[in-house]
């Protein structure tokens, strides 16, 4: 009889650490998977102060309404652009010349 509990007692304790082990490798693998969400964003903050006045004028002309609340740049001149449109907040992306175009490719 002593065995035989042993036997289950050794058991449930292996159970046990595989279950601790793959709760382990899951917070591993969404940790990384963040790491790679940040790499992937080539945008860097840009000055709202420094636009040209023709992407001004497009976000006054298609955003009615909308203010500016942060800007970023990328190294082929495009700008994503932080809009805040009736306390909403909307994410858009131009060129320089205030071409409006969807980041997702």
């Amino acid at each position: 009889m002593k065995k035989t509990s042993i036997i289950i007692l050794l058991c449930a304790f292996v159970f046990s650490m595989q279950n601790i082990s793959a709760r382990q490798s899951k917070k591993t693998l969404s940790i990384n998977s963040v790491e790679l969400i940040e790499i992937q964003d080539k945008y860097q903050p840009f000055k709202i102060d420094k636009f040209s006045e023709i992407i001004k004028a497009a976000v006054e002309k298609d955003f009615l309404g909308a203010s500016i609340t942060e800007a970023f740049t990328d190294k082929k001149g495009n700008y994503k652009l932080v809009l805040v449109i009736d306390n909403d907040t909307k994410i858009v992306h131009t060129n320089a010349r205030g071409e409006w175009f969807n980041s997702e490719k």
